[in-house]
């Protein structure tokens, strides 16, 4: 009995502290509800415009959301013949509150759409519907063009027609000013040249902008604010032995250009930077670095301090570890430690006479790929100018440098930035040196008249330099950067509009990309993944060593993650992404991964050479995944009451797995 009627009063103390404590007391240790059939990926809704919250369902309107903000969903309900959703601003279950489930759009993937850089292409055209993206897509360029006529026609007069909006004239860089272009359906369709065009839904835009009744009229580019348009060229130099002749003529040819500025009075609207190359001294005798930063643009250096500064640059006498350089060590920290942030115009000239170490090199430092270093820089708006040497000692590294280089430079849209120096000549180099400073030195001269440029480029077929290339494709991008720069100086916000159709390829060239597929991977999502790739990459090392079935040994390693081992059983898995080894949120997106697609007859087929490949691919994204991961500016919170936990970054669709 004694016992008895202590529980009941232990009982009836926990009910009343219950009653007692606030409701965001108990939704602490709630969790948002789960996708069906998902074990790990929560249900979110995004909030369309003029959504409120509630304190409770059927409640009076109550504090009004950004459009688009993205929330968790903890439970269902009904009130006033409406549904409502309980949502939350993280996975916490803290502070949460009521939705109508009409001001709301389901998004099962965190995937969303940007603008690609405006490089030689057409702004993007947002279609009604599915059938006026369609046919566009059939559509011969001058049916193009007057659609695109006639769709700034019927808006002008506030008529409907099939284009709901268009991109804005100046770009918006996802970057300064994030914004959501979510997707919420894709499918692969045929453009009418045959090329494969993704044709997605995309939903509401800006993530931070006050909802219109109508879409505003296409902007034009504000020329406002042009005249401050300023420049930072790195040169980034190979200071290896063979190369001090090539030093001395950069910078007697940057002598000239620096001279030049000063005359125009644009030497405070350009500056220049230099970085070289060595080797690890660690590792190699009589070397001084592996990377160094000899004067960055922020420092402001007039003529004779830089001349001074690129004095310093001296090509070791010692022979470093391989003909291949540690090369992309230099471009990592040229991208990441000198602040770009005040220029509009980015550029790095990169001179080298040998080829790069890639990422799965024992001598790389950095582990990144080519493809690795190229995201890295076009993430931060920076295009690379190859100038490559191909002196008589190079022969035989020539053809492997040409390939890797012009897949470094590749600038979306334009295509390789690369400049090779047949024979190494150094008086030739010196004349391109100078061609290529005083086209930038131009550009900030006269911003204006690259907003002229024809965005078309010329035809190439034959893949050798034309000889107006380098100015052709430096105006070109010049260009996209004053676009750009004009979309950060103005705020430049994604169109208003609420759902709509578009391409992710050029209509009029569908070569060229017009959107850019990004995933929101939250901080424990990227973490997970480079975990999984690490681990991968073990049992891919493992197996080629010891042999076995690497398929087999992926049980122990999924309940070492916390995955689903049961699904792994022998005969059952019948690719990677069936293995539950993955993280669910790769579950579904819209693109062909040759790792997820791998199965256990196909691993087993793989030569040694393809597998290994395979796996130091793996190596370089996961250095690639580090540094989104210590890019902090980034990382954005997705909504007002967001834990820091659930902040995301937009991993490009093409950078995972």
């Amino acid at each position: 009995m004694i016992n008895r009627m202590f529980c009941l009063s232990v009982l009836t103390a926990i009910a009343t502290c219950a009653a007692l404590l606030p409701a965001s007391a108990w939704s602490q240790a709630r969790a948002p509800l789960l996708i069906e059939g998902k074990t790990t990926l929560f249900q979110r809704v995004l909030t369309r415009p003029g959504a409120t919250l509630a304190p409770a369902a059927g409640a009076a309107p109550g504090k009004p959301v950004p459009t688009f903000s993205a929330y968790y969903v903890y439970g269902h309900g009904k009130a006033g013949g409406q549904d409502w959703l309980q949502i939350g601003g993280s996975t916490d279950g803290k502070s949460l509150a009521w939705l109508k489930a009409s001001d709301s759009v389901p998004w099962q993937h965190t995937i969303i759409a940007a603008f690609a850089n405006p490089t030689d292409r057409q702004s993007v055209l947002f279609f009604r519907q599915r059938d006026g993206l369609m046919s566009a897509l059939a559509a011969d360029p001058p049916a193009l063009d007057r659609l695109r006529k006639d769709a700034q026609a019927a808006r002008a007069a506030a008529n409907e027609g099939p284009v709901l909006a268009t991109e804005p004239a100046a770009w918006v860089d996802l970057h300064k000013r994030f914004y959501m272009l979510p997707v919420l359906e894709a499918s692969t369709v045929l453009a009418r040249n045959g090329a494969k065009v993704r044709a997605v839904r995309i939903a509401s835009v800006t993530h931070d902008g006050a909802p219109q009744a109508r879409p505003a009229a296409p902007s034009v580019v504000n020329e406002e604010g042009i005249a401050n348009f300023k420049s930072a060229v790195v040169f980034v130099v190979d200071a290896t032995s063979s190369m001090q002749p090539y030093i001395d003529r950069a910078r007697s040819a940057m002598e000239a250009i620096l001279k030049e500025a000063e005359q125009a009075k644009v030497n405070d609207r350009i500056r220049f930077g230099i970085a070289a190359f060595q080797d690890d001294p660690a590792k190699t005798k009589g070397v001084e670095y592996l990377t160094k930063i000899f004067a960055e643009p922020s420092q402001r250096l007039n003529r004779e301090q830089f001349l001074a500064a690129m004095q310093k640059v001296t090509a070791t006498r010692s022979s470093t570890r391989a003909f291949a350089e540690d090369s992309y060590a230099a471009l990592d920290l040229t991208a990441r430690q000198i602040d770009w942030r005040a220029y509009g115009g980015r550029y790095v000239v990169f001179v080298t006479d040998a080829s790069a170490r890639e990422g799965n090199s024992p001598l790389a430092s950095t582990r990144l790929s080519t493809e690795q270093m190229r995201t890295q820089l076009q993430e931060r708006g920076i295009a690379l100018y190859v100038m490559h040497l191909k002196t008589p000692d190079g022969a035989k590294d020539h053809a492997l440098a040409t390939e890797q280089y012009r897949r470094l430079s590749d600038w979306p849209g334009r295509g390789p930035l690369y400049y090779p120096v047949e024979a190494g000549d150094p008086a030739k180099f010196e004349a391109d040196v100078k061609r290529l400073a005083k086209s930038l030195v131009d550009q900030v001269r006269n911003p204006q008249a690259l907003l002229k440029v024809q965005k078309r480029p010329e035809a190439q077929t034959d893949g050798r330099t034309a000889p107006d290339a380098m100015e052709s494709s430096t105006a070109a991008v010049g260009r996209a950067m004053v676009l750009a720069y004009l979309g950060r100086e103005q705020s430049t916000s994604a169109p208003p509009m609420y759902e709509a159709w578009a391409s992710d390829r050029d209509l009029q060239n569908p070569d060229i990309a017009s959107l850019a597929v990004r995933v929101l991977l939250t901080k424990n999502q990227l973490s997970d993944l480079q975990t999984t790739l690490r681990r991968l990459v073990e049992l891919g090392e493992k197996q080629q060593l010891d042999g076995g079935n690497l398929f087999n040994q992926l049980r122990s390693a999924a309940a070492a993650l916390h995955r689903a081992p049961e699904r792994i059983a022998q005969g059952q898995v019948k690719d990677l992404q069936a293995s539950g080894l993955m993280g669910e949120y790769l579950d579904g997106l819209p693109y062909r991964s040759d790792l997820m697609a791998m199965t256990p007859a196909r691993w087993a087929s793989l030569p040694v050479g393809e597998a290994q490949a395979m796996l130091d691919k793996l190596k370089s994204k996961i250095a690639l995944y580090q540094r989104f991961h210590d890019d902090v500016d980034r990382w954005v919170k997705l909504n007002d009451a967001a834990a820091d936990g659930d902040r995301v970054y937009p991993v490009p669709l093409d950078s995972l797995p």
